[in-house]
């Protein structure tokens, strides 16, 4: 009798999981058409060149420090599957291999990013990059989004001064991308994530942040383009980036992130979950300022 109890009970428990042991991903909304989730992710060969690359219609360059790599979050298409997919309408600019559809599990984007850091490839992180570009694809299913990933951990903005490595190597990357673009000769928006290095809102960073983004639309490439700086984790500097809003210029805005979740508690770096709102705000900005501006396309 005992024996048959304890089978019973292990029936049960066993019923009461499968019943009750839905993922996160179950609960998410179905993902959209042309996309390819979890276990499916296989039918998109993203070892292979993209036949897409004449229909991209935004070119996204992503720059600042550690927060801009999304450094220590993890992309989870098992548990998101509606913000963490492999889509083909989603391109990234790998450093060796060119365009590929974008696939944070198995890509390394930025291997020998400046300063180098070879001991720490870019593998699976979620990438703010691809998650502004997921959600332009949500909302507009006919784009495809580029994205072109460079980041410089732990430095002052000064590092980006034109003419110096960091904002030479940036400028090198993105001209090898664009001319493998068929159908692009530009960036559409610049996604700007750095402070850090520089909590302190003062006018060194001001006249600093301006500089670069003079230097960046000196660029054929970066002319009347759209900037966008997004909020760190509540440092002084984001009061320089709230001045984008209402300095007059219609191409540079800011993203509000002092309210998103942390990796760790009081700590300077976003989590995972962070970057896909951020994906989210990022793209709502940049839709408003193309349509302010007469560019809904």
């Amino acid at each position: 009798m005992l024996e048959g109890n304890v089978y019973r009970v292990l029936v049960a428990l066993i019923a009461l999981v499968l019943s009750t042991g839905c993922t996160d991903s179950q609960t998410e909304t179905a993902a959209a058409p042309g996309t390819v989730v979890g276990l499916q992710a296989n039918l998109i060969d993203t070892d292979e060149f993209p036949g897409n690359l004449h229909l991209v219609t935004d070119v996204i360059l992503t720059a600042g420090q550690s927060n801009a790599l999304a450094d220590g979050t993890r992309f989870e298409p098992d548990i998101y599957p509606q913000d963490d997919r492999i889509d083909a309408r989603i391109l990234v600019w790998t450093q060796y291999e060119g365009w590929k559809v974008a696939n944070p599990l198995n890509q390394i984007w930025e291997y020998d990013r400046y300063p180098a850091r070879l001991w720490d490839p870019v593998n699976s992180n979620n990438s703010p990059g691809y998650q502004i570009a997921r959600a332009i694809v949500d909302a507009d299913p006919s784009r495809v989004v580029a994205f072109i990933p460079t980041s410089t951990p732990s430095q002052s903005i000064r590092y980006w001064r034109f003419g110096e490595a960091p904002y030479n190597t940036i400028k090198r990357r993105v001209e090898s991308a664009l001319n493998d673009l068929p159908s692009k000769s530009n960036v559409d928006l610049i996604w700007w994530m750095q402070g850090e290095s520089d909590a302190n809102a003062d006018d060194f960073y001001r006249r600093e942040l301006t500089a670069l983004i003079s230097s960046w639309r000196t660029e054929p490439w970066g002319a009347e383009k759209y900037f966008i700086a997004n909020e760190t984790v509540g440092f002084e500097v984001n009061r320089i980036f709230r001045e984008l809003r209402t300095d007059g210029d219609p191409y540079t805005n800011y993203s509000e992130a002092t309210d998103l979740p942390t990796r760790h508690p009081g700590g300077d770096h976003f989590n995972s979950t962070a970057y896909r709102i951020i994906g989210n705000r990022v793209q709502q900005i940049y839709f408003d300022m193309r349509s302010a501006n007469g560019n809904n396309r």
